[in-house]
């Protein structure tokens, strides 16, 4: 369905309403497909920060929210097309085409192929309209089927699986994705220079790199330090270490990068120290892929403790990749102590290795939310757990 004038500012016009209450609003309005307008109203709420190009457009059509839900943003696509150059490349589960449009930049081909007749529809007219037609394909098809008649060669082939089951519950095991890449991936490796595929930022490193061969880079992608992806490069042959990557986009746009590899974070011998002025806690990407004791060789830190993943120094490091603290205050980790350190009794709670989640510290703790102020809950070097008063300041 295209968007005409009269449904374009409909739409404007109605950007805050509830999608739900438009769509019962038929008989108000009868001129106008008011199940469609719900639909694209609800999907630019819900896109808004995530697409911010797709959003500014009035005239970009959005899919059924399912669509939306398992796209990429346009922050983290682009970071994976920078990644990648060539002539030609595939992306062989489309879908709303914010990968492929990413990777346009970076590719002299694009070929785009979705098997939902509908969608594929919608993503060739949205091409047209972001004026990415000549570079992009759009092809409606099976992508396996498309690759195995394929005879030219390919710089790369691309995978999103998708992660609902056949109830449409979420999956994320790469056994439960679909296609089902370590079924495929011999045949992906066949057929690219490189294989590149968006996971789950869910899964575990170490077993994506022993179901699938080849992969050279692990880039684990966080955006406003919350994980969204797991992104991994492979070749054919490729038999080394896996560099492993976290990156994480600030507010401000700028990307934190750490990379370390699994050899030689196992040969580095960790660092431990009591906490004193000042607390470091990495940002998502490093909780998630680990490498402690490489961070901590690099800046010069020491953890406070072998699970507790904070380190500690005298001196303030401002390019340290995650949030620093400043410790004003510590404490048992008793309601009382609690009491001492914030009179006014509330405090951003936050819990690590001390056996319980951050909401349950926070109730024994008798804390409300709210303040500058952190209340941090933690293990030291001595065994010990402690509360600790602290400000952020980076």
């Amino acid at each position: 369905m295209r968007l005409t004038q009269e449904i374009k500012a409909f739409i404007r016009e109605h950007a805050d309403a509830k999608p739900e209450s438009l769509a019962l609003q038929s008989k108000r309005y009868p001129d106008l497909p008011m199940a469609f307008v719900a639909q694209q109203v609800k999907a630019r709420q819900r896109i808004q920060k995530k697409l911010p190009t797709w959003h500014a457009n009035e005239d970009i059509v959005f899919p059924a929210s399912l669509s939306l839900e398992q796209c990429s943003s346009e922050s983290a696509a682009a970071y994976k097309a920078g990644l990648l150059r060539g002539d030609a490349m595939a992306d062989l589960t489309g879908g709303f085409g914010v990968d492929a449009f990413a990777f346009s930049e970076s590719f002299n081909r694009v070929y785009h192929i979705e098997r939902d007749g509908e969608l594929s529809k919608i993503v060739s007219e949205n091409f047209s309209t972001l004026g990415e037609s000549s570079t992009v394909e759009v092809i409606k098809g099976d992508g396996l089927d498309w690759l195995d008649k394929r005879e030219e060669p390919l710089d790369l082939v691309y995978l999103d699986p998708a992660r609902r089951d056949s109830r449409r519950f979420k999956v994320s095991a790469l056994e439960e994705c679909e296609p089902n890449l370590a079924e495929i991936w011999e045949t992906l490796l066949n057929n690219a220079k490189r294989v590149a595929v968006k996971l789950s930022p869910g899964l575990d490193i170490d077993h994506i790199l022993k179901s699938l061969a080849g992969i050279e880079e692990v880039h684990v992608v966080s955006i406003g330090n919350e994980c969204k992806e797991t992104f991994c490069i492979a070749e054919r042959g490729f038999a080394d270490d896996a560099n492993i990557i976290c990156v994480n986009e600030s507010a401000s746009g700028e990307w934190d990068r750490f990379e370390f590899t699994r050899s030689r974070e196992k040969e580095i011998e960790g660092d431990f120290a009591a906490y004193s002025q000042y607390l470091y806690e990495p940002n998502a990407s490093i909780m998630k892929a680990g490498g402690f004791k490489s961070l901590g060789k690099l800046h010069g830190l020491p953890l406070i403790h072998p699970r507790t993943r904070f380190y500690a120094s005298d001196q303030l490091i401002e390019k340290f990749p995650g949030r620093v603290f400043e410790i004003l205050d510590s404490g048992d980790l008793r309601a009382n102590a609690a009491k001492t350190l914030f009179p006014e009794g509330k405090a951003n709670v936050i819990a690590r290795n001390v056996g319980m989640s951050s909401d349950v510290l926070k109730k024994k703790l008798k804390l409300g939310d709210g303040g500058d102020l952190f209340a941090i809950g933690t293990m030291d070097v001595s065994e010990k757990r402690r509360l600790l008063k602290c400000r952020r300041v980076v």
